[in-house]
């Protein structure tokens, strides 16, 4: 900030919205035998591709 502009301490910049002070929420799912089997074909697949 340059040095001829002041604003109280802690007052936060009106041109930034309000940033959060913690991440979203996690959450996971449990997956079937075969949701794991086919994902994994999945990710096999897409490694394989040429870029």
């Amino acid at each position: 900030m340059p040095e001829h502009v002041s604003r109280p301490e802690g007052h936060p910049l009106p041109a930034l919205p309000q940033q959060r002070q913690t991440g979203p929420r996690s959450e996971s799912v449990e997956l079937t035998t075969e949701e794991r089997a086919a994902f994994a074909e999945l990710v096999r697949h897409l490694g394989d591709r040429d870029v």
